[in-house]
Protein backbone atom coordinates (compact mmCIF):
# COMPACT_ATOMS: atom_id res chain seq x y z
CA UNK A 1 0.00 0.00 0.00
CA UNK A 2 1.39 3.96 -1.00
CA UNK A 3 1.42 5.43 2.77
CA UNK A 4 3.44 8.39 2.26
CA UNK A 5 1.98 11.40 -0.08
CA UNK A 6 4.91 13.75 -1.18
CA UNK A 7 5.74 17.46 -2.36
CA UNK A 8 8.41 18.97 -4.09
CA UNK A 9 9.78 22.20 -3.83
CA UNK A 10 12.60 24.17 -5.37
CA UNK A 11 15.23 25.61 -3.44
CA UNK A 12 17.74 27.00 -6.50
CA UNK A 13 18.44 26.17 -10.11
CA UNK A 14 20.82 23.79 -11.63
CA UNK A 15 24.53 24.07 -11.92
CA UNK A 16 25.34 24.31 -16.03
CA UNK A 17 23.78 27.69 -15.85
CA UNK A 18 25.01 29.36 -12.99
CA UNK A 19 21.95 28.83 -10.92
CA UNK A 20 22.76 26.37 -8.26
CA UNK A 21 23.22 28.76 -4.93
CA UNK A 22 26.22 28.32 -3.46
CA UNK A 23 28.04 29.06 -0.48
CA UNK A 24 30.57 30.99 -1.95
CA UNK A 25 31.11 32.43 -5.73
CA UNK A 26 31.64 30.50 -8.71
CA UNK A 27 35.15 29.95 -9.70
CA UNK A 28 34.75 30.49 -13.24
CA UNK A 29 31.73 33.09 -12.93
CA UNK A 30 33.07 35.06 -9.62
CA UNK A 31 30.31 37.78 -10.02
CA UNK A 32 27.55 35.41 -9.03
CA UNK A 33 26.57 32.35 -6.01
CA UNK A 34 23.72 31.35 -7.56
CA UNK A 35 19.82 31.77 -6.72
CA UNK A 36 17.82 30.94 -3.93
CA UNK A 37 13.89 30.60 -5.25
CA UNK A 38 12.75 30.95 -2.14
CA UNK A 39 14.29 32.58 0.91
CA UNK A 40 15.44 30.48 3.91
CA UNK A 41 12.61 31.95 6.08
CA UNK A 42 9.91 30.80 3.19
CA UNK A 43 11.63 27.53 2.93
CA UNK A 44 11.18 26.67 6.36
CA UNK A 45 7.53 27.82 6.28
CA UNK A 46 6.82 26.11 3.36
CA UNK A 47 8.57 22.76 4.66
CA UNK A 48 6.90 22.81 7.70
CA UNK A 49 3.36 23.41 6.59
CA UNK A 50 3.62 20.31 4.11
CA UNK A 51 5.14 18.56 6.72
CA UNK A 52 2.00 19.46 9.34
CA UNK A 53 -0.27 18.53 6.70
CA UNK A 54 1.45 14.65 6.71
CA UNK A 55 3.29 15.22 3.63
CA UNK A 56 7.16 13.88 2.53
CA UNK A 57 8.56 17.11 1.35
CA UNK A 58 11.11 16.76 -0.94
CA UNK A 59 13.64 19.60 -1.60
CA UNK A 60 14.84 20.04 -5.34
CA UNK A 61 18.75 21.56 -3.86
CA UNK A 62 21.88 21.51 -5.98
CA UNK A 63 24.34 24.15 -4.67
CA UNK A 64 25.69 23.85 -1.39
CA UNK A 65 23.87 26.99 0.18
CA UNK A 66 20.47 25.47 -1.15
CA UNK A 67 21.55 22.33 0.73
CA UNK A 68 22.30 23.63 4.04
CA UNK A 69 18.79 25.86 3.43
CA UNK A 70 16.95 22.74 2.90
CA UNK A 71 18.84 20.85 5.47
CA UNK A 72 17.51 24.09 7.91
CA UNK A 73 14.14 23.73 7.01
CA UNK A 74 13.62 19.92 7.51
CA UNK A 75 15.66 19.90 10.70
CA UNK A 76 13.02 21.98 11.70
CA UNK A 77 10.30 20.36 10.52
CA UNK A 78 8.03 17.43 12.17
CA UNK A 79 8.90 13.72 10.61
CA UNK A 80 12.63 14.77 9.63
CA UNK A 81 13.92 11.47 8.72
CA UNK A 82 11.26 10.66 5.97
CA UNK A 83 12.12 13.76 4.11
CA UNK A 84 14.23 13.99 1.12
CA UNK A 85 16.45 16.10 -0.99
CA UNK A 86 16.39 15.66 -4.51
CA UNK A 87 19.61 15.84 -6.26
CA UNK A 88 21.72 16.62 -2.69
CA UNK A 89 24.97 17.54 -5.50
CA UNK A 90 26.84 20.13 -3.85
CA UNK A 91 26.73 19.75 0.14
CA UNK A 92 29.59 20.68 2.50
CA UNK A 93 31.46 18.38 4.56
CA UNK A 94 29.71 19.86 7.44
CA UNK A 95 26.23 19.56 6.21
CA UNK A 96 26.84 15.99 4.92
CA UNK A 97 27.42 15.00 8.58
CA UNK A 98 23.93 16.82 9.91
CA UNK A 99 22.36 14.74 6.80
CA UNK A 100 23.70 11.29 8.24
CA UNK A 101 22.71 12.75 11.90
CA UNK A 102 18.95 13.78 11.06
CA UNK A 103 18.64 11.15 8.67
CA UNK A 104 17.49 12.76 5.90
CA UNK A 105 17.04 10.77 2.58
CA UNK A 106 19.19 12.04 -0.60
CA UNK A 107 17.67 11.25 -3.58
CA UNK A 108 20.76 11.25 -5.95
CA UNK A 109 20.79 11.08 -10.02
CA UNK A 110 24.17 8.64 -10.87
CA UNK A 111 23.91 10.51 -14.43
CA UNK A 112 24.39 14.25 -13.65
CA UNK A 113 27.53 13.49 -11.79
CA UNK A 114 28.72 11.74 -15.31
CA UNK A 115 26.65 14.44 -17.20
CA UNK A 116 28.38 17.65 -15.16
CA UNK A 117 31.90 16.02 -15.00
CA UNK A 118 33.02 17.92 -18.00
CA UNK A 119 32.50 21.69 -16.42
CA UNK A 120 31.67 20.63 -12.63
CA UNK A 121 35.46 21.61 -11.66
CA UNK A 122 35.41 25.33 -14.10
CA UNK A 123 32.06 26.26 -11.76
CA UNK A 124 33.37 25.19 -8.49
CA UNK A 125 36.98 24.62 -8.50
CA UNK A 126 39.19 21.48 -7.98
CA UNK A 127 38.22 21.62 -3.41
CA UNK A 128 34.70 22.19 -3.15
CA UNK A 129 34.07 19.77 -6.01
CA UNK A 130 36.65 17.07 -4.26
CA UNK A 131 34.69 17.98 -0.37
CA UNK A 132 31.08 18.55 -1.25
CA UNK A 133 30.59 17.24 -4.85
CA UNK A 134 28.66 14.43 -6.39
CA UNK A 135 28.64 11.71 -3.34
CA UNK A 136 27.37 8.31 -3.28
CA UNK A 137 29.07 5.94 -1.47
CA UNK A 138 29.63 8.74 1.15
CA UNK A 139 26.34 9.29 1.50
CA UNK A 140 25.45 5.05 1.27
CA UNK A 141 24.21 4.85 4.56
CA UNK A 142 21.49 7.07 4.49
CA UNK A 143 20.02 4.23 2.03
CA UNK A 144 19.86 6.89 -0.92
CA UNK A 145 17.23 6.56 -3.67
CA UNK A 146 18.08 6.62 -6.94
CA UNK A 147 17.03 7.90 -10.17
CA UNK A 148 17.28 9.22 -13.59
CA UNK A 149 15.69 13.04 -13.28
CA UNK A 150 13.75 12.01 -16.64
CA UNK A 151 14.05 14.32 -19.11
CA UNK A 152 16.84 15.95 -18.18
CA UNK A 153 18.75 12.56 -18.45
CA UNK A 154 17.48 9.41 -20.53
CA UNK A 155 15.47 7.73 -18.10
CA UNK A 156 17.48 3.95 -18.98
CA UNK A 157 17.93 2.88 -15.53
CA UNK A 158 20.66 0.40 -17.02
CA UNK A 159 22.76 3.84 -17.86
CA UNK A 160 21.89 4.50 -14.09
CA UNK A 161 23.97 1.91 -12.54
CA UNK A 162 26.55 1.84 -15.29
CA UNK A 163 27.26 6.00 -14.34
CA UNK A 164 27.09 4.54 -10.42
CA UNK A 165 29.02 1.48 -10.63
CA UNK A 166 31.66 2.61 -13.14
CA UNK A 167 31.72 6.50 -12.36
CA UNK A 168 31.56 7.09 -16.23
CA UNK A 169 29.37 8.75 -18.74
CA UNK A 170 27.25 5.98 -20.28
CA UNK A 171 27.44 7.78 -23.44
CA UNK A 172 31.34 7.23 -23.60
CA UNK A 173 31.87 4.19 -21.73
CA UNK A 174 35.13 2.84 -21.05
CA UNK A 175 36.95 5.04 -23.35
CA UNK A 176 36.22 7.54 -20.54
CA UNK A 177 37.91 7.76 -16.97
CA UNK A 178 36.44 7.01 -14.09
CA UNK A 179 35.23 10.18 -12.15
CA UNK A 180 36.48 10.30 -8.16
CA UNK A 181 35.95 6.50 -8.19
CA UNK A 182 36.10 6.36 -4.63
CA UNK A 183 32.27 7.29 -4.60
CA UNK A 184 31.19 4.64 -6.75
CA UNK A 185 28.72 1.81 -5.47
CA UNK A 186 28.61 -2.15 -5.68
CA UNK A 187 26.41 -3.32 -8.58
CA UNK A 188 23.77 -4.68 -5.55
CA UNK A 189 23.90 -0.87 -4.06
CA UNK A 190 23.30 0.37 -7.08
CA UNK A 191 20.25 -1.81 -7.70
CA UNK A 192 19.54 -1.75 -4.60
CA UNK A 193 19.45 2.50 -4.91
CA UNK A 194 16.99 2.03 -8.14
CA UNK A 195 14.55 -0.60 -6.61
CA UNK A 196 14.23 -1.33 -2.85
CA UNK A 197 14.98 2.53 -1.83
CA UNK A 198 12.47 4.31 -3.34
CA UNK A 199 9.62 1.85 -2.46
CA UNK A 200 10.77 2.04 0.70
CA UNK A 201 11.25 6.09 1.02
CA UNK A 202 7.27 6.17 0.01
CA UNK A 203 6.44 3.57 2.50
CA UNK A 204 5.03 1.15 -0.93
CA UNK A 205 5.41 -2.04 0.22
CA UNK A 206 3.99 -4.06 -3.09
CA UNK A 207 6.94 -3.14 -5.09
CA UNK A 208 10.46 -2.85 -4.66
CA UNK A 209 11.65 -6.28 -4.89
CA UNK A 210 10.81 -9.92 -6.28
CA UNK A 211 9.22 -11.02 -3.52
CA UNK A 212 6.34 -12.99 -2.10
CA UNK A 213 3.22 -10.96 -1.49
CA UNK A 214 4.80 -7.90 -3.58
CA UNK A 215 3.85 -6.87 -7.31
CA UNK A 216 5.45 -9.25 -9.73
CA UNK A 217 7.29 -6.68 -11.33
CA UNK A 218 11.24 -7.31 -13.71
CA UNK A 219 13.26 -7.37 -16.37
CA UNK A 220 14.90 -9.86 -17.74
CA UNK A 221 18.18 -9.14 -18.95
CA UNK A 222 20.77 -11.56 -20.87
CA UNK A 223 24.00 -11.10 -18.79
CA UNK A 224 24.77 -11.25 -15.27
CA UNK A 225 25.04 -8.29 -13.33
CA UNK A 226 28.47 -8.00 -11.75
CA UNK A 227 30.36 -9.15 -14.69
CA UNK A 228 31.91 -6.79 -16.54
CA UNK A 229 29.82 -3.36 -16.79
CA UNK A 230 30.01 -2.67 -20.19
CA UNK A 231 26.91 -4.10 -21.37
CA UNK A 232 24.79 -1.85 -18.80
CA UNK A 233 25.02 0.96 -22.27
CA UNK A 234 23.00 -1.20 -24.40
CA UNK A 235 19.46 -1.67 -23.65
CA UNK A 236 19.08 -4.26 -26.15
CA UNK A 237 20.40 -6.29 -23.25
CA UNK A 238 16.91 -6.54 -21.63
CA UNK A 239 14.63 -9.23 -23.49
CA UNK A 240 11.60 -9.32 -21.33
CA UNK A 241 9.88 -6.47 -19.07
CA UNK A 242 6.59 -8.14 -16.47
CA UNK A 243 4.41 -5.53 -14.86
CA UNK A 244 1.96 -7.60 -12.20
CA UNK A 245 2.81 -10.72 -13.48
CA UNK A 246 2.17 -10.22 -17.44
CA UNK A 247 4.87 -9.93 -19.97
CA UNK A 248 4.24 -6.64 -21.58
CA UNK A 249 7.09 -6.67 -23.80
CA UNK A 250 9.23 -9.05 -25.39
CA UNK A 251 12.58 -8.47 -27.50
CA UNK A 252 12.47 -10.17 -31.05
CA UNK A 253 15.11 -12.40 -31.79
Amino acid sequence: MLTVRSVKLFADGALGSWGAALLSPYSDKPSTSGTMLLSAEELTNVTALWANAGYQVCIHAIGDLANRLAIDAIAAAPGTGKHRIEHAQIISPKDQARMKALGIIPSIQPTHATSDMYYAKARLGAKRLRESAYKMKSLLELRPVLGSDFPVEPPSVLAGIYAAVERRDPKVGSLGGKWFPEEALTVREALRGFTRAPAEAVGWDMVGAVERGRWADWVVVDKRLGEESEWLRDERAVRETWIGGKRVFKRDG
